[in-house]
């Protein structure tokens, strides 16, 4: 999963890409394990963990969607994809 970030961002930016791709992973992170234990007493557990399991649907489907695909191809022919 880390490794992802590292190959769509063009060069000049991929440390300030990688580390806010790592920032926003575990704010995420932190903020689930905050609100896990409050959503599960407001509404239930089946209800939380449909809920989870919608957010990770829809960030795959965003990712399908958006992400380009790299496999099988060098790191500077992922950046010239973003360069125009």
């Amino acid at each position: 999963m880390s490794i992802y970030p590292g190959e769509v961002f063009p060069t000049e930016i991929r440390g300030v890409g990688t580390g806010f791709a790592a920032a926003v992973s575990r704010i995420g992170a932190g903020m689930g394990t905050f609100l896990l234990p409050l959503g599960v007493e407001q509404f239930g557990v089946s209800t939380v963990m449909l809920i989870a399991a919608a957010v990770v649907f829809s960030g795959a489907w965003v990712s399908q969607l958006w992400a380009p695909e790299t496999k099988g191809k060098s790191l500077s022919e992922i950046a010239a994809t973003f360069s125009h």
